[in-house]
């Protein structure tokens, strides 16, 4: 991820009841699929992300923001009136790590960084 732009937002989640019937939604209105939206490639202007299930934990859109050092940020996040909400968590078979957090406005964000 070393070519992707820190503090910025790079991802999206769209949470669904229904995935199938979402994503034919999404592909019949902007002509999404899930193969396109797993591939790195760079518009401008643009960000790739995905339909996840809707679950306890997702249940709104959410954004995912690329930083740095994952550990820094959430630390500022606390200092700046943040609450993490998932802490540090290490997906190793793509390298990653990310954590969520609250803002000051009650928006459940994403970060995520290198492994």
């Amino acid at each position: 991820m070393n070519n992707i732009p820190v503090n910025k937002v790079t991802w999206f989640q769209l949470p669904a009841e229904d995935m199938e019937r979402a994503w034919n939604f999404y592909h019949q209105v902007f002509g999404w699929s899930p193969e396109e939206m797993y591939v790195n490639k760079t518009l401008l202007g643009a960000i790739n992300g995905e339909i996840a299930e809707r679950n306890e934990g997702m249940q709104h859109p959410r954004l995912v923001i690329r930083v740095d050092n994952v550990n820094h940020m959430m630390g500022k996040i606390r200092k700046s009136g943040g609450e993490i909400v998932k802490e540090r968590t290490e997906i190793p078979e793509i390298g990653m790590v990310f954590a969520s957090f609250v803002d000051s406005e009650g928006n459940i964000i994403n970060i995520v960084g290198d492994l």
